[in-house]
């Protein structure tokens, strides 16, 4: 299974991570997943996604 938020269909962006001596080299960035139920159903979401539906409701 992907690290993507079932919700919003969020997953990894990249950045350019720099040493000291300024090697660059890739570095992912990962979404936070939490397990939530969503209608009944238990989904991984981002936790911007969690929010959101504790304030809808």
């Amino acid at each position: 299974m992907p690290r993507m938020c079932a919700v919003c269909g969020k997953t990894y962006s990249r950045t350019i991570k720099r040493s000291h001596s300024m090697r660059a080299s890739i570095k992912r960035l990962l979404p936070n997943l939490q397990y939530a139920v969503f209608d009944g159903q238990r989904l991984k979401a981002c936790t911007r996604c969690i929010k959101a539906k504790a304030k809808s409701k």
